[in-house]
């Protein structure tokens, strides 16, 4: 059955590519492999996941996930599942990485059981679950570099970034020894999600946060990461330039857009995009006027109501510091988005603070 599935699969690539005008020898020049290998794939042959992976975004990018779900269960080698399901996990194939994990938990047990343990506390990566996983004697040098960037999740999500810094130096010692490519590239890109977080909203380094978010954008591993890339690139010209603000966030909206269980953070962006253009005294596009707050900033009204908001007090008492010229309001917002460490913002309230007179320092 896993032969007769990787035939059809090469089948597809194949027929893809007769009616077309690229020939097998360029598809392995751009992946980087010999055409052997990629005649051998093609014919139905196991080669490294990695390449297969490149293979199918080069032929038929539009089927990747449908190919690559079919090609998962399709019967793999075991020395590329960690690689298979580093990379269902970058796609959100958390079916297909169910069943890896059942069927390849014997032969690959330290992959299986990190995602096994990712799927149960995604979203949550907490350092006492994470010293819990640790007790696990692994000895990959790919369980060791997850386990370690794992660490840097913990540490960030604790808001304690120079651990953060801590461990993902000492997650790049493994890097050199992982050989897959695609894991490599893959474990790379987590690590500048963090970066660029953590230079654009706690240190205030806006070059260092696009040098690494730029590396997110081109390592392509995945929409997610796509998407917080054009977010921080949106976020870090918030008060640099208007025209580049927005059409990094339209660059958000597009892509979650396309995403339909992901209303909820559309309509966030749609109203931070209304935050862009009243904080540059533009019109509030009716498309952006999504929520009674963005309602509120068109209308020019008083945002007391929101003082008490979780998310956007920050905001109300900063334009109605700006409106009616109160420090006090205004440093409170810096307070606020102080208290929550993000740094890079509070230079909004700080900003209004010093054209009072007032030389505030954070």
């Amino acid at each position: 059955m896993s032969i007769i599935a990787k035939k059809d699969i090469g089948e597809i690539l194949k027929n893809s590519l007769i009616s077309s005008d690229i020939t097998q020898v360029d598809i392995a020049k751009k992946i980087g492999i010999t055409k052997g290998y990629m005649s051998k794939f093609l014919s139905g042959k196991e080669i490294a996941f990695w390449m297969v992976i490149e293979a199918v975004k080069c032929i038929l990018p539009e089927k990747e996930k449908e190919l690559m779900t079919d090609y998962c269960k399709s019967g793999i080698d075991k020395k590329y599942v960690f690689c298979a399901l580093e990379y269902c996990y970058t796609k959100q194939l958390y079916d297909v990485m169910r069943y890896l994990i059942v069927e390849y938990s014997n032969v690959a047990p330290e992959a299986c059981n990190i995602y096994k343990w990712i799927l149960t506390y995604r979203g949550s990566f907490e350092i006492a679950y994470i010293n819990r996983l640790q007790k696990n004697d692994y000895k990959s040098v790919e369980a060791k570099t997850l386990l370690t960037i794992l660490e840097v999740y913990g540490y960030y999500n604790l808001g304690k970034y120079d651990m953060a810094h801590l461990f993902i130096d000492k997650s790049t010692e493994y890097f050199n020894d992982v050989k897959d490519p695609f894991l490599k590239k893959s474990f790379i890109a987590r690590l500048d999600e963090v970066l660029a977080n953590i230079y654009l909203k706690q240190d205030n380094s806006i070059v260092k946060a696009r040098h690494y978010a730029e590396s997110l954008l081109k390592s392509r591993i995945s929409n997610n990461h796509i998407l917080t890339a054009n977010y921080l690139f949106a976020l870090s010209y918030f008060m640099e330039s208007y025209e580049k603000s927005f059409l990094y966030y339209c660059k958000v909206l597009k892509i979650l857009d396309e995403e339909p269980n992901r209303m909820d953070e559309a309509l966030q962006n749609r109203e931070e995009v209304a935050i862009l253009q009243y904080y540059w005294l533009n019109k509030i596009d009716p498309e952006f006027n999504v929520t009674k707050f963005t309602e509120c900033l068109s209308n020019n009204h008083s945002l007391n109501e929101f003082y008490d908001h979780p998310s956007l007090k920050y905001y109300a008492y900063l334009f109605d510091g700006i409106k009616e010229k109160r420090s006090d309001k205004l440093l409170l917002s810096m307070h606020y988005f102080s208290e929550k460490r993000d740094y890079f913002r509070a230079n909004l309230p700080k900003i209004q603070l010093h054209k009072l007179n007032l030389d505030i320092r954070i």
